[in-house]
């Protein structure tokens, strides 16, 4: 007897999980096209100049999205009980006429072309630099004893400039690769007070350093919060600069030197480390103002008495990079697909919950960060300032660029393997029939060039997700279409309505996300790092 009522039990349990998961799978496939596009349509509008952070743009955005925040039952979660987070930022920029930079070896100078060869980092901390410092090539620019590599063994860098190439030797499969703040603080830790960083492959040569530049050259925003300023840039060069490879090849010559074999002898793990005659000359003035700025930031609370205190964050940048140089006539970067697609589904995720009285058992918290494109810093300073009283952050899911322009049969979710947050991945792709991509070197390309990365740098589980390259359409090569659209779209006024993309993909896109934020909310369990993570090693170990 006691047999079948275990078993009538767990044929109730799990019945009635069943018809609880084919509900939320019903009202994910619910969820309004048309009124997630109304709010694409207006983010993304000539009307908001770009959303540039600190711009009339950008509060008509925020104050557009705080107004559907409330309209659809979410609590103010900001500063004096609004729906805002004020963010104090500097907005410090190169005075372009005093730029003076050159290699000199002996009698011969190489001088740089601002824009063309050389671009700059401002170290906001100054108002003019004027230094003369021995180039050091120090490979990839890395140290760490985990992986056996120390690019700096054996040279005295105080003082000097070193130069790093981007990138990691062939053998170092899960690593942060591009990531240009592991180098700076190697740099630092050496006692350099220069650093020339380059990207070494042919390929995207030209795409690649016209996109520095093309934020480098765009004032900088930062912090106006010394110790958020360190915790962020972890920035005290005196030298800062993204170099043209082509350059870099000319100062390698007149050492006597070939970059080509150097970088492939490197690429094989070999130390190429090693002193280079000559010095950088580097000159040019910093001009400082003082704006304000704000994330908008929503909650709708928790009802489990057990789990309502731990906060899933929802976010996506609602910034983008305002005015460029015109296309065709048309100068205003709309930020489209980057990434007013992001907010307009916060708001579509907000309005699901509240049609269908979703009740979640965790806290769930809506934010819209400013700065994302100046550095992450409305996240940055969302995880460093914002205060949970009786309560903490758990997990984040970060939306940036929507889903893909086509419709795929998988999804790279970034951040997968290093928490059980996969749980919800796993249970939202099930359910929209995804294959799963965990895909290392998109990962390690971008886990930390958006806002996850300042939940993750505090040690908090988060998730990005990605369309796959696996287009459902067999004519369309996934990785070319993503690669020419990056090249002709990113960051330019071509990325706007106007674009070719999918609706389909998109609305796709959308399910996926409400689908990952209520398991997050509602079933997942205790939420844990992976142990063997590196980002947990390196974050919460290390911290």
């Amino acid at each position: 007897m006691k047999k079948v009522v275990l078993v009538f039990l767990t044929c109730c349990f799990f019945n009635g999980l069943k018809a609880q998961q084919t509900d939320i799978l019903s009202i994910a496939n619910s969820i309004d096209y048309d009124h997630f596009n109304e709010h694409l349509e207006f983010l993304s509008s000539d009307d908001l100049k770009g959303r540039d952070t600190g711009s009339e743009g950008y509060d008509k955005a925020a104050n557009y999205v705080s107004d559907l925040f409330m309209a659809n039952g979410l609590k103010p979660f900001g500063d004096d009980n609004t729906y805002f987070q004020n963010v104090p930022l500097l907005k410090q920029y190169i005075n372009v006429r005093t730029i003076n930079f050159y290699v000199e070896n002996r009698s011969l100078n190489i001088n740089a072309k601002y824009a063309e060869n050389i671009s700059f980092l401002v170290n906001t901390d100054l108002e003019r630099i004027d230094e003369k410092q021995q180039l050091v090539f120090v490979g990839y620019g890395l140290i760490d004893s985990s992986l056996n590599i120390n690019d700096y063994e054996g040279l005295d860098v105080e003082g000097k400039t070193v130069i790093a190439a981007l990138g990691a030797p062939k053998s170092f499969k899960d690593y942060p690769s591009f990531d240009p703040f592991i180098r700076i603080k190697a740099a630092l830790s050496q006692g350099a007070t220069g650093l020339i960083l380059f990207y070494p492959k042919g390929l995207l040569q030209n795409t690649v350093y016209k996109q520095m530049h093309g934020f480098l050259e765009k004032p900088v925003i930062t912090l106006n919060d010394i110790a958020l300023k360190g915790n962020m840039f972890d920035f005290d060069l005196k030298i800062a600069a993204f170099a043209h490879k082509d350059y870099i090849k000319e100062v390698f010559k007149i050492n006597g030197l070939n970059l080509g074999k150097e970088l492939k002898k490197i690429s094989k793990g070999e130390n190429r480390s090693k002193i280079l005659e000559g010095n950088a000359v580097c000159k040019y003035e910093i001009k400082t103002d003082y704006i304000n700025c704000k994330n908008v930031v929503a909650v709708l609370p928790g009802e489990d008495d057990q789990l309502k205190n731990e906060h899933v964050v929802l976010g996506a940048h609602l910034d983008h990079i305002g005015i460029s140089k015109p296309i065709k006539g048309d100068s205003i970067c709309n930020g489209m697909w980057d990434n007013a697609t992001g907010s307009a589904t916060l708001i579509s995720i907000a309005k699901a919950y509240y049609d269908a009285s979703i009740k979640p058992k965790r806290s769930l918290v809506f934010v819209c960060y400013t700065g994302e494109e100046k550095g992450l810093l409305g996240s940055n300073y969302f995880v460093n300032r914002k205060e949970f009283k009786n309560g903490k952050m758990v997990a984040n899911l970060n939306i940036d660029m929507l889903g893909g322009l086509f419709p795929t049969k998988d999804i790279i979710p970034m951040g997968y393997s290093h928490s059980n947050l996969s749980e919800a991945v796993d249970f939202s792709a099930q359910k929209l029939n995804y294959l799963i991509d965990d895909n290392k070197v998109e990962e390690n390309t971008y886990l930390f060039r958006s806002d996850q990365a300042s939940f993750l740098k505090v040690g908090i589980p988060a998730l990005n997700i990605a369309n796959g390259y696996t287009a459902v359409d067999p004519k369309i090569d996934g990785e070319k279409e993503i690669n020419k659209w990056v090249q002709k779209y990113y960051h330019s006024p071509k990325d706007d309505l106007d674009q070719e993309y999918s609706k389909e993909a998109f609305q796709d896109a959308i399910k996926l996300s409400f689908l990952t934020t209520y398991y997050l909310t509602n079933l997942q369990d205790k939420i844990n790092w992976n142990e063997n993570s590196w980002i947990y090693r390196r974050f919460v170990l290390n911290q």
